[in-house]
């Protein structure tokens, strides 16, 4: 039932969540018969989708649907937004121009199929991790139109089957390849490779993190990171280890007043890339097979040699599980830091580490 009441000159209507429809309030209408009429076309609308629920999903095809997610829904999201739109792009090619109602499970498995056989512009195959990717951006739209627009009753791709994914990758980097790596990155002509490699052996943190970091995040007194924007949504705080934070301290040194960034990029307004710079450290070196991220594994497996516990690791690595983890993000770093001092030990002050670059950080 449809609440009609004026608001100042307007009149407004409130329909409360009935049936599975979400609340309606609607205001601006000039006089209350134009409300009254909005409101009983509103309910009507409602009854149909209840009746006869195939007319609705037959009228709306899965375009129109990822249309109103992308605008409406996706850029309160952020950090997947990037990845989230081209999956999303790639299925409204493929089936955006079926009906909701027409889109089944059966066809969804045929176009994953087509996923995981076909390439991507690149002329490599996706893994399986990255198809299921694609089946769950695809799943929060249905979601979005059963429980927000009330236009299908079940979300078929509860009735697909997602894809075994491969184990994860195990390169662990030596202490001859870790130094082997540390004199290649203190030769690239990019001068923040180095402290950025440095600091993603003695802390575990993952590229975005380490990229995005801004002085305002940094506490060089207690030799304490603050991340914010993490992976899973929760904050955490990281300690420093000797090499790490004697690196930060060369950096602030040559910082840019006019940039927020601890590692800006070349461009005013740009993040920084160090792919470039990256591939060429690990070309120099004649290392095999290694990413980025796999010096992330690198810490996560020393800092467990350390006699790190299941707990310690967690916190050390932003893989907390409960949420009172979270008030305690400051404990956990400065009970972890012996952690990261062990893999310097290790790694760093084993290795000759380079010294840090203390020259003109724009000259990348």
């Amino acid at each position: 039932m449809a609440t009609i009441r004026k608001k100042g000159k307007k009149w407004q209507v409130a329909i409360l969540k009935k049936d599975g429809f979400p609340p309606v309030y609607k205001s601006g209408f000039t006089t209350k018969q134009e409300a009254k009429d909005w409101a009983a076309n509103e309910e009507a609308r409602r009854q149909q989708a209840n009746y006869f629920p195939e007319q609705v999903s037959q009228k709306h095809t899965l375009a129109t649907t990822i249309d109103r997610y992308v605008e409406l829904i996706l850029p309160s999201k952020p950090k997947s937004s990037k990845d989230t739109l081209r999956h999303l792009t790639w299925w409204k090619e493929k089936i955006g121009g079926y009906a909701l109602a027409r889109v089944s499970p059966d066809l969804i498995a045929q176009h994953r199929k087509e996923l995981s056989e076909g390439l991507t512009a690149k002329g490599t195959k996706r893994s399986s991790a990255t198809v299921n990717r694609y089946m769950a951006s695809l799943s929060t739209v249905f979601t979005y139109a059963v429980k927000e627009c009330g236009w299908i009753q079940t979300n078929p791709m509860l009735r697909v089957y997602k894809l075994k994914e491969a184990r994860g990758r195990d390169r662990i980097l030596s202490r001859n390849e870790c130094d082997q790596l540390l004199t290649s990155c203190a030769k690239s002509r990019n001068k923040l490779l180095l402290p950025i490699v440095v600091l993603a052996i003695t802390t575990g943190m993952r590229r975005g993190e380490i990229l995005n970091l801004t002085w305002n995040d940094v506490d060089l007194e207690q030799g304490i990171l603050f991340i914010k924007e993490t992976k899973n949504g929760k904050p955490r705080a990281v300690p420093l280890s000797s090499s790490a934070l004697e690196h930060m301290k060369k950096l602030i040194q040559n910082k840019n007043e006019h940039v927020p960034f601890v590692f800006p990029s070349k461009k005013r307004f740009g993040k920084i890339s160090i792919r470039k710079a990256w591939d060429e450290a690990v070309s120099r070196c004649g290392l095999k097979d290694l990413r980025l991220h796999d010096l992330r594994h690198t810490f996560c497996t020393y800092a467990a040699k350390a006699g790190g516990s299941s707990i310690q690791l967690q916190a050390a690595m932003g893989h907390q599980t409960s949420q009172m983890m979270d008030r305690y993000t400051t404990i956990s770093a400065l009970h972890t830091k012996h952690l990261s001092d062990f893999v310097d030990a290790n790694l760093l002050q084993m290795s000759k580490v380079p010294e840090t670059f203390a020259g003109d950080l724009n000259e990348q």
